[in-house]
Formats: structure tokens, C-alpha cells, sequence
């Protein structure tokens, strides 16, 4: 009794195996070693199933004997190709291993780099605006003098007043650079378009954004890669493209917003330019795949550029 009793509860158990690998087919992309495995439960099912035979029919014990070898060698050999077999999915897995951890180099190396570039212009920025600035007023500071002409002394004062506006002007750019208080106080929208002001735009570069965001916010995430990824194309432009239109298309549809960006620049070949670490590409691909998203750009010699990205919010 004890024994029968065994006898299903293995039953029970090799079927739920044998359930719970057909189930896991399609993860391993229905792989044969994993075939020959789950049907190797299956035989060892049947053969649980004959274990049980001979308390039905007593005089079928000796033939079902005979079944029951060929049928446990039948199950060893499955199971032996099968563990053969089954190094290829630990290949797969090591390979799989390798790609993620050569990404993960490669965005942190994109981190690093985009790192270091925010404080090369930084110290650029120090460097070529307050710097000489602050010259300046050193110097008129040293040449007020209390023995000379009060005219001479009040042109100083004007001169030093206008020198100490221009720095702190260059200051409150540096800082809007660094961390765009619009984009933390009034989201997205307002912080592109406070960008396109700031450019000095002339008869010969114009910027067009068009958007249907009102005063929707986003994730705090959402909202800075989209909007450094933005300034870098634009950045770009003002660099290499000597483009004089630009257009800016930003929408927002079924959550996910879609950057459409051209300009009519002198363009280039995508494919020799990608790592040129001066234009950023991978730093902008980088910083939307972090965020679910991704953009692709589309240029030729002499026919400008476009990019399109997405990312989900």
C-alpha cells in the first residue's frame, strides 16, 4: 500500500516538473537541449505511469518489465544529449554576461566623458568670461584715486558698475548652464525656449519650437535628458553645421515624447563622425537609452541633418 501510494505521489511531482519545463519553451527561445530535457520528464512520467500497470492487470508484470528497461535507457540517453546540449544556453548566458557588462562599460565611459566635457566648458566659460571681466575691474578698481578729478573718478565708477553687471550676467548664464533653474521651476517647455532666447539669434540663425506640451511636468530624469540632449544638438549646430534654420519639433503622444530636430547645415557622414567625442553623439544615444528611449540621425554632405529621438515618460 505504502509503496502505490509512493508510486503516485511521484507521479504527481514528475508531472508538475515535466509541466513547469514545457512552460519555460519559449524563454529558452524553444531551445532542443531544453526539448530533450522536458521530454525526458515526460518519458520519466510514462514510466511512473507502467509502475502502476501491474496493479491493474498482475499478469502483464513480465512484458511491462521488458517496456520499463528500454524505457529507462530511453530516458538516460535524453537526458545525457540533453545535458550536452544544454552548454549551449549557458554559452548564451556568458555571452549575454559579456554584452551587458561591455555596455555597462560603455556607458559609464560615456558618463565620464560627458562628465568631463560639462567641466572643460565650465572652466571654459570661467576662463573666457569672467576672467577677463574681472581684470577689468581690478584694474578700475586700482585706478580710483581720491587726488583726482571727481569726472575722472565718476567715468571709473560708471565703467566699474558696468563691469560688475556684465560679470554678474555671466554668472547667472554659467549657472543657468550648469543647472537650468527654469527646468526644475517651470518644466520642459519654458526651459527650451528660455535656451533659444539666450542664443543670439540674427537674420542669418533662426530657431523654430513647435510643441504641444502646455504645462505638463515629467520625471525629473525625463525632463534633463531631454533637454541636454536638445542643447547638445544645438551646441553642435552653432559648432559644425554653419546652419542658418533650425527646427525644433517636440510632441507628446500615447506617453512618449518625440523629438523631431533639423537644421540646414553643411551636414556629415553619421557613420565616420559617430565617435568624434567634439559632437557628443553617444553621450545624447546614452543618455535616452537610460531612460528607455533612443534617437537616430540621419545626415549627408551638403543636405543637413535630422535627428529623431523618443523617450518613454
Amino acid at each position: 500500500m505504502l509503496s502505490t501510494v509512493l508510486v503516485y505521489v511521484s507521479l504527481f511531482l514528475q508531472l508538475a516538473a515535466a509541466a513547469i519545463a514545457i512552460s519555460l519553451f519559449k524563454r529558452t527561445k524553444f531551445n532542443s537541449s531544453w526539448i530533450l530535457i522536458s521530454t525526458g520528464f515526460l518519458l520519466m512520467v510514462v514510466s511512473r505511469v507502467f509502475d502502476l500497470w501491474p496493479t491493474i492487470y498482475p499478469e502483464m508484470e513480465d512484458k511491462l518489465a521488458i517496456v520499463q528497461k528500454i524505457l529507462a535507457f530511453v530516458i538516460a540517453l535524453v537526458f545525457l544529449i540533453g545535458v550536452f546540449y544544454i552548454r549551449k544556453i549557458f554559452q548564451f548566458m556568458r555571452r549575454v554576461d559579456e554584452i551587458r557588462r561591455e555596455s555597462e562599460k560603455r556607458v559609464l565611459a560615456a558618463i565620464i566623458r560627458t562628465e568631463e566635457q560639462e567641466r572643460k566648458r565650465f572652466a571654459k566659460e570661467l576662463h573666457d568670461g569672467l576672467g577677463p571681466l574681472l581684470s577689468v575691474i581690478k584694474m578700475l578698481v586700482s585706478g580710483l584715486d581720491v587726488n583726482k578729478q571727481g569726472e575722472v573718478n565718476e567715468k571709473i565708477r560708471q565703467n566699474l558698475r558696468q563691469a560688475v553687471d556684465e560679470a554678474i550676467a555671466g554668472v547667472r548664464d554659467i549657472s543657468a548652464n550648469i543647472s537650468p533653474h527654469i527646468l526644475n521651476n517651470f518644466g520642459l517647455k519654458d526651459a527650451i525656449e528660455a535656451f533659444i532666447k539666450r542664443m543670439r539669434q540674427s537674420d542669418d540663425f533662426k530657431v523654430y519650437f513647435t510643441t504641444n506640451l502646455d504645462n505638463q511636468r515629467f520625471s525629473y530624469n525625463v525632463e534633463v535628458v531631454l533637454y541636454r540632449v536638445i542643447c547638445e544638438l544645438i551646441n553642435n549646430t552653432l559648432r559644425h553645421a554653419a546652419a542658418t534654420l533650425v527646427t525644433i519639433d517636440l510632441q507628446l503622444e500615447d506617453g512618449t515624447l518625440y523629438l523631431e530636430y533639423t537644421d540646414n547645415g553643411i551636414g556629415f557622414d553619421v557613420a565616420s563622425i559617430s565617435n568624434h567625442a567634439g559632437m557628443g553623439l553617444d553621450n545624447m544615444r546614452y543618455r535616452l537609452q537610460s531612460g528607455n528611449g533612443d534617437i537616430e540621425i540621419v545626415s549627408e554632405h551638403g543636405k543637413g541633418m535630422r535627428a529623431n529621438a523618443y523617450l518613454k515618460v
